[in-house]
């Protein structure tokens, strides 16, 4: 529901827009960005291992965005490269290997590559003096993730699936006569991420990202 009202908002900010100004930018930033992992191995019912990580990853990003009046902009932004989200490994022996007599332990790896990411949004601003202002971001993202699971346990697994999440920010933007800069600090919340194997060990990760980004754009 969230993100259809956030959907339903943006478009209508689109279409009643009459403020011209239209900005071109590119962003930098630094992300931390944290999965909680966990494996239900053996088709067994339960979750067998659990393990959380961090990766940080630095990209670039290209935006527009429009100003609808003073105190809002709209705009969307884009990475334009893919980019490696999880990537985690830990090691196990076969459950069902024993039940044979004959056990086997080796290592589960797991990968997420993340691209064509798109982050669509919302900025309320208010001017504190002299064309410094302070603005929050309220945003639906949206990109395709290929995760790539090795089991010890089963064949390797390969899927492509939707990865949405919504993002919420705050941060300070100064104009500049010839367009604006910005620095930001963001989350983003995305949706679970699962892959279920040959032998049903399903793989789960639940991603969240820390950002601090900063832009420079030039306005028409």
């Amino acid at each position: 529901m969230k993100k259809l009202v956030l959907s339903i908002l943006f478009l209508l900010s689109f279409v009643t827009a009459s403020y011209a100004q239209v900005s071109v930018g590119l962003t930098v930033s630094m992300a931390d960005v944290q999965s909680g992992l966990s494996d239900d191995i053996d088709n067994n019912g339960s979750t067998d291992t659990t393990k959380n990580i961090s990766n940080d990853v630095t990209f670039g990003s290209i935006f527009f965005e429009k100003a609808l009046n003073d105190n809002m902009s709209v705009g969307v932004d884009f990475i334009p490269f893919e980019a490696e989200f999880d990537s985690r490994s830990t090691t196990q022996s076969s459950l069902k290997a024993k039940t044979d007599g004959a056990a086997t332990s080796g290592t589960n790896k797991g990968t997420a590559d993340v691209s064509k990411h798109l982050t669509f949004y919302l900025q309320p601003q208010k001017e504190i003096r002299d064309g410094l202002k302070v603005f929050g971001t309220l945003g639906l993202v949206k990109a395709d993730v290929e995760s790539l699971v090795q089991s010890v346990s089963s064949t390797d697994k390969t899927v492509e699936q939707s990865l949405d999440g919504m993002k919420l920010g705050l941060g300070l933007k100064k104009e500049t006569g010839i367009g604006f800069i910005k620095l930001e600090y963001s989350q983003t919340d995305y949706d679970d991420v699962s892959v279920t194997t040959s032998n049903s060990t399903k793989v789960t990760a639940d991603i969240d990202t820390d950002i601090l980004a900063l832009s420079v754009a030039k306005s028409f």
